[in-house]
């Protein structure tokens, strides 16, 4: 029944944004009453947190198969960004509740949930450290700064466009389309780090 009141909230939440998502809805798609909710979670905030860790799992086996991929360094680095945006762009309202509302709290998971919460990120900085070992970035790259500065440059830009701020009707949009952006974008990360 857990795994059951997650996947209608993503699939509200996907269709009604936020707002929409209550525990009341939730269970008429279910069939059940809401008190039978809350034999499972507390609140709509509870749900929201799952929602989160649950989120993140999804996120990191959408970049998975890019840490996979037996390519050179700058390579793996733009399949890793591109998955990244694909996931964003593919599932907007799961995006903002990961990466724009209220965060986790760091200090009250586990050594487990954290290291579970931060997989994706992880990947990015070992596919930095791989490329770094391998030489394929310019002298001086840090690794945990170059992943940081990859990702925040990537979030900028999956927020900007899913939010609706940035898009093809924009006066200062630089290409024709999203896909060149995007295409375009993911290049210039990485030319930000390669030699």
């Amino acid at each position: 029944m857990r795994e059951a009141i997650i996947q209608t909230s993503l699939e509200l939440g996907s269709q009604l944004g936020e707002e929409g998502l209550t525990m009341r809805g939730i269970a008429s798609r279910l069939g059940v009453s809401a008190t039978a909710l809350y034999q499972h979670f507390e609140s709509k905030a509870s749900i929201l947190r799952e929602i989160r860790v649950y989120g993140i799992d999804l996120m990191y086996d959408a970049i998975s198969p890019a840490l996979q991929e037996n390519v050179d360094p700058a390579e793996r680095m733009r399949l890793i960004t591109r998955r990244y945006i694909d996931f964003a762009r593919e599932n907007k309202w799961l995006y903002s509740v990961l990466m724009e509302h209220d965060q986790l709290e760091w200090a009250e998971l586990t050594p487990e949930d954290i290291s579970r919460s931060l997989r994706p990120l992880t990947a990015v900085r070992q596919a930095v450290a791989q490329g770094r070992e391998a030489g394929a970035w310019r002298d001086g790259v840090n690794d945990e700064l170059a992943a940081f500065q990859l990702w925040a440059s990537v979030h900028g830009l999956c927020s900007l466009l899913n939010n609706g701020r940035f898009n093809e009707q924009h006066p200062a949009f630089p290409l024709s389309d999203e896909r060149s952006l995007i295409d375009m974008f993911v290049e210039g990360c990485v030319r930000s780090i390669s030699k």
